[in-house]
């Protein structure tokens, strides 16, 4: 008969069991964290601004013909 494991959940960084009524396993975990959803934040916002850069550059130059 296989054993019960108790109810958890896993951390959000590292995947390691928890509480149930945590999301991380330690402090160093929840800043590591933070700081990737930041860096992936910013990234998002580079990559739109960078889209719409180049999407205007595209409309001027082929409004404005050489």
């Amino acid at each position: 008969m296989p054993e019960r494991l108790p109810q958890h959940k896993h951390c959000l960084n590292c995947g390691k069991a928890v509480a149930p009524s945590k999301e991380f396993c330690t402090e160093e975990c929840e800043t590591e964290r933070i700081g990737m959803l930041r860096r992936k934040r910013r990234q998002l916002l580079i990559l739109y601004v960078g889209s719409i850069v180049v999407l205007l550059l595209a409309v001027i130059l082929s409004v404005v013909q050489f």
